[in-house]
């Protein structure tokens, strides 16, 4: 208990502290006196903290909630194919010249990402196998991959500047008014999540043990899916394919709390999401992935060696 106390008040201050020096840091000077009157402040500052803190908490819950139900470490929400969807919908729409309303981005990143989400779930409600249903959204993501190499390959230089530099990720572009929408997004997928936390604690051990609880694990492990692919999408809506957080934090969460509950491991991986893409954050001169994967890919191999060497134990 100590030590999950500790944690939560360590991650509490750092999120705290990373969030105030991106507010009060960055390219323009800006008096401590003046900021909050400053459009700097609320046109650029403020959205690129809450997209941070978004995004983080999103991806990190997204990636600890897919590990569980697959019961595989490496698990995370491209893992599914949800990510590829939203950016596939995206590329038709910024290379292919496809309109998606006044949404633009936004709602072909929702279109696509729901769309997949549609087609796992109808996998899922077919085979009950967590392995087939892993394989099967590997398969749709590759697809997927592929279908945007062509329109890369047809697409006009202009159109693919706009579509490459999208695709690096970016917390900067948020909007001032997209933060709620952002945020509602977040939320709604949070509380799927949430109210399946029962659910989540069984699956650790297994879909066999959750039905042992008396636990309705088809119904829960739908809501789990379509909590994560909401929070995959919201991300990738605002933020662009942003790498690495969903897989590498919830194994830093693990480290830190030492705890098998979701009651603890879901805020954990939150805070330890949301520090983390604060820290990112903090050098927007370079693209947000490149930076995310000097951490991410160290940890992955960590998870690797160590599943290696408790397979050889």
């Amino acid at each position: 208990m100590r030590r999950t106390v500790l944690g939560f008040v360590v991650l509490s201050l750092c999120v705290v502290a990373l969030s105030f020096i991106t507010l009060v840091s960055g390219p323009v000077d800006v008096s401590m006196g003046g900021l909050l009157d400053s459009p700097i402040f609320w046109d650029l500052r403020l959205p690129r903290v809450a997209a941070a803190l978004l995004a983080g908490v999103a991806l990190s819950v997204s990636g600890l909630s897919l590990q569980t139900v697959f019961q595989n470490p490496l698990a995370g929400p491209f893992v599914l194919g949800i990510s590829s969807g939203a950016s596939f919908a995206v590329a038709l729409s910024m290379l292919a010249g496809l309109g998606f309303g006044r949404f633009g981005t936004l709602g072909a990143a929702a279109v696509g990402s729901l769309a997949v989400t549609a087609l796992v779930l109808g996998i899922s409600a077919r085979f009950r196998n967590n392995t087939v249903l892993l394989v099967a959204g590997l398969l749709i993501g590759y697809f997927i991959d592929a279908c945007i190499s062509l329109l890369i390959t047809w697409s006009d230089a202009e159109s693919l500047r706009v579509y490459v530099s999208w695709g690096m990720g970016s917390f900067g572009r948020l909007t001032s008014d997209g933060i709620w929408i952002f945020a509602l997004a977040v939320v709604a997928g949070l509380t799927l999540i949430g109210a399946s936390v029962r659910y989540l604690n069984g699956a650790r051990l297994g879909d066999d043990f959750a039905r042992g609880l008396g636990i309705r694990v088809s119904l829960y492990k739908k809501l789990v899916l379509l909590g994560a692919s909401v929070l995959a999408a919201a991300v990738t809506a605002f933020c662009g394919p942003v790498a690495f957080l969903g897989i590498a934090v919830p194994h830093l969460a693990y480290l830190l709390f030492r705890s098998s509950n979701h009651r603890v491991l879901l805020p954990g991986s939150a805070l330890c999401g949301a520090t983390l893409a604060l820290l990112a954050g903090l050098l927007p001169e370079y693209p947000l992935n490149a930076v995310l994967s000097l951490v991410g890919v160290p940890v992955i191999l960590w998870v690797l060696v160590r599943s290696s060497r408790r397979g050889g134990q």
